[in-house]
């Protein structure tokens, strides 16, 4: 029987949709054949090398993978990972990964399958602790692809906002404790908004887990069941916890803006960040759980900025998605 949420309209608006890559490129993909691909796999034996001189596409998706020292970035060509102070590139396996969320263990991602991979397209939810060289099929294998994806990196719990119906699930936000065997739904009570969008899970607590929607940040103590509004009424557009914080990005009268909101007092101060410009908004935003301190963010002009200190300081990695 399938399960359905009721009483949340599923609308994600326009700057998230956009952020999170749905491209009328990967509309294609989605209706493409499930069955797997008749070509054979790529013979290039799977390495992490140098990265060539390009510009990404999309980004979809930032973050710190627990088996290994960099940021990874998923984009529409496969994953990226600046380490050392240097950009890296897959040989093969460049999926065109969205949704991506760091694990303690390696990542989840969904999205669509290399186009010379013997997979069934869409991807469904996979999960890799070999640094992309491979993957497990957790959950709607050959059946969707989200970006709408968000994990606990040392809990596991996965949400998900599902935009189309499955064999077992209706559309709409779910959550899974067991890698996505089943999925219970969502009910987010006291959700004010007429909007959906990014949900993030906090690295070590299962109960707390929040959203960003148009009218402003909600936070849940509990799994999602309940919910409440703990920001201003911002259009905000990205968000990540740290173990004591969440970091929130959102679109102020002239420029994009990002606070902190402590955990314990529920104050948000701001983070100074560089600045950006209205049309500009924060996509992404990834905190590193083995280096205090260590977050970056995405834009939607394909930027990418890194601190080491909280958001003291901040290095810009990429500027309009350009490799050099």
């Amino acid at each position: 029987m399938k399960q359905c949420r009721n009483g949340v309209l599923l609308s994600i608006f326009l700057s998230i949709l956009l952020a999170a890559g749905c491209s009328s490129e990967e509309q294609k993909k989605q209706s493409q054949s499930e069955e797997p691909s008749n070509k054979t796999a790529e013979e290039t034996p799977y390495e992490i090398k140098k990265a060539s001189e390009q510009q990404i596409e999309h980004i979809q998706g930032i973050g710190y993978p627990g088996n290994d020292t960099g940021l990874y970035l998923s984009s529409s060509d496969g994953l990226k990972l600046f380490k050392d102070g240097t950009w890296f590139e897959t040989t093969t396996d460049n999926h065109d990964y969205m949704g991506f969320q760091a694990l303690i263990d390696g990542y989840i991602a969904s999205g669509h399958p290399n186009k010379n991979a013997n997979l069934k397209n869409p991807l469904g939810i996979v999960k890799s602790t070999s640094k992309g060289e491979s993957f497990e099929e957790l959950a709607f294998y050959g059946e969707i692809a989200t970006p709408f994806l968000s994990a606990g990196y040392n809990t596991g719990m996965i949400y998900m906002i599902s935009q189309q119906e499955t064999p077992n699930l209706d559309a709409g936000v779910y959550r899974s404790k067991d890698d996505g065997q089943t999925w219970d739904p969502v009910q987010l009570k006291g959700l004010e908004a007429d909007t959906l969008g990014m949900i993030a899970a906090h690295p070590d607590d299962a109960n707390l887990m929040a959203m960003s929607t148009r009218s402003g940040i909600f936070l849940s103590m509990d799994k999602g069941e309940t919910i409440k509004l703990v920001s201003e009424p911002v259009m905000a557009t990205a968000l990540a916890f740290s173990s004591d914080s969440l970091y929130y990005a959102f679109a102020g009268q002239d420029k994009v803006l990002m606070n902190r909101l402590n955990l314990k007092t529920m104050e948000a101060p701001p983070v100074e960040i560089p600045y950006l410009s209205y049309d500009n908004p924060i996509t992404y935003i990834a905190a590193d759980y083995k280096n205090s301190g260590r977050i970056s963010f995405s834009t939607y002009l394909k930027d990418l900025y890194e601190s080491a200190d909280g958001g003291e300081n901040w290095d810009l990695l990429l500027k309009n998605g350009w490799i050099k």
